[in-house]
């Protein structure tokens, strides 16, 4: 069974959670429209060792979830990037399936030239 994990920061420290794959998208999903600033034109893909990332309404975890990518998504991204929170974070849009999620993800979860 495939995990999502979910990240929470705490003053101190990291920490990681594995939530069960059947939390991975949840019903009460965030519709909130995301206009991601710059141009949508850099190309990459959501870490393949990650089982779920979460795409924000806004640059850090305080932000409401819209939706996860699984890990091996596309993710198009502007290059307008924002440094919040211990992480450097990108807006753009990925799809899970048939569902397009356009959102700030946390860059340390995806692939770099």
């Amino acid at each position: 069974m495939r995990k999502a994990v979910a990240v929470a920061f705490s003053a101190a420290a990291l920490s990681l959670t594995a939530v069960p794959a059947a939390h991975a998208a949840p019903a009460n999903a965030v519709t909130a429209a995301v206009t991601c600033p710059g141009s949508l034109s850099n190309y990459t893909h959501v870490q393949s060792s990650v089982d779920w990332l979460k795409v924000r309404t806004g640059p850090s975890t305080s932000y409401a979830a819209v939706g996860q990518l699984p890990g091996g998504a596309a993710f198009t991204f502007s290059s307008s990037g924002v440094q919040s929170g211990g992480h450097y974070w990108v807006c753009g849009y990925g799809y899970n399936g048939s569902t397009k999620l356009t959102g700030w993800v946390a860059g340390e979860y995806l692939v770099w030239p």
